[in-house]
């Protein structure tokens, strides 16, 4: 699948540089490249901006538990996606597999989250639409159809302008949650919005998926272990019955305002509780915290201190490209 990369700086290429500058939404100041730097102060001016976007009110912590959060990050996944293989037919699995997915910047991931508020209704329906489309019909046949037309959801613009990462390197479009190269064609990359985390059994917190994780959202904003029951494995929890591609799979919420846990569980057919069949859930992210971490999140951390690295280089790369493109357009008018 083609991206709206372009391989040499023309007209098109200038576009994509003036495209590029605009890392905060509706700001004025979002046409100075350095905005894409991972500074202190680009993360300070983007956590104000999504403070002051009234869909976030709803995404802040609501109690006092451990396992409250608010701290929502991007990733997006190391395996492009196939051509025409929609981004809500991906992961199969409802918690992400380590080393699957990386985790963007702290200033890319504030910048997506800006961006996702602002058309937070506009990109839920274009979601779900495009979940049903990829969701298994009753005979267990996938229903992802090749019958849309060039205008449905299997059509990606050309020319398309999505919210610069990685220094200004890549684009993401938000509709359909791709992450693509902005200079040279390449495959687009399935992104994903963290906001319900799971851990497998080690110490780090790994992204539960989209349609799952709007599910436990839903269920926490009800505050749901209010109405606890015993359960029969004998836990006293409230259970509620999630839809997804595991047949049986619901999640028990326990404990009081402030000291609800959840958990994800798998397999109905084993009633005893915390035999290998289920994981423990969080609301937002966090770190894992361990003195000594993982090899996956040894590797997020070095794909962070890459983007830094990209969002350094590419604002002196973008000031040298825009003074050529000035000193061009002057020679032109001689």
């Amino acid at each position: 699948m083609e991206s709206s990369g372009s391989k040499c700086i023309g007209k098109k290429g200038s576009e994509k540089i003036t495209s590029t500058m605009a890392a905060v939404p509706d700001q004025e100041e979002g046409a100075s490249p350095d905005l894409l730097q991972n500074t202190p102060s680009n993360i300070a001016k983007l956590e104000d901006l999504i403070e002051q976007c009234k869909g976030r009110q709803k995404y802040l912590a609501q109690s006092r538990s451990p396992s409250d959060g608010e701290d929502v990050r991007w990733y997006f996944c190391k395996v492009p996606l196939a051509e025409k293989e929609l981004a809500a037919s991906v992961p199969q699995t409802e918690v992400v597999g380590k080393s699957d997915y990386f985790r963007f910047s702290v200033r890319d991931s504030l910048a997506l989250e800006a961006s996702f508020l602002q058309r937070e209704e506009e990109l839920l329906a274009y979601w779900w639409k495009e979940y049903a489309e990829c969701n298994e019909g009753p005979k267990g046949s996938c229903s992802c159809s090749e019958t849309w037309d060039d205008h449905g959801l299997y059509f990606v613009e050309e020319d398309r302008v999505g919210v610069p990462v990685k220094g200004g390197l890549y684009e993401v479009d938000l509709t359909r949650r791709h992450c693509f190269p902005v200079y040279w064609n390449g495959e687009n990359r399935r992104v994903l919005r963290g906001h319900w985390f799971a851990r497998k059994g080690g110490t780090d917190w790994l992204p539960v998926r989209e349609d799952i994780s709007e599910q436990l959202e839903l269920a926490y904003r009800c505050q749901v272990w209010h109405r606890r029951t015993f359960q029969p494995s004998g836990l006293f929890a409230a259970r509620v019955d999630l839809q997804g591609k595991t047949q049986g799979m619901h999640a028990l919420f326990t404990g009081e305002d402030s000291t609800w846990e959840a958990w994800l569980v798998f397999d109905t057919s084993c009633f005893s509780f915390g035999r290998g069949n289920w994981v423990k859930l969080r609301r937002g992210f966090q770190p894992s915290g361990s003195v000594k971490p993982t090899q996956d999140e040894l590797r997020q951390q070095r794909e962070e201190e890459m983007d830094d690295y990209c969002s350094q280089a590419c604002f002196f790369w973008n000031c040298q490209v825009l003074f050529l493109l000035v000193i061009s357009s002057l020679w032109s008018m001689v």
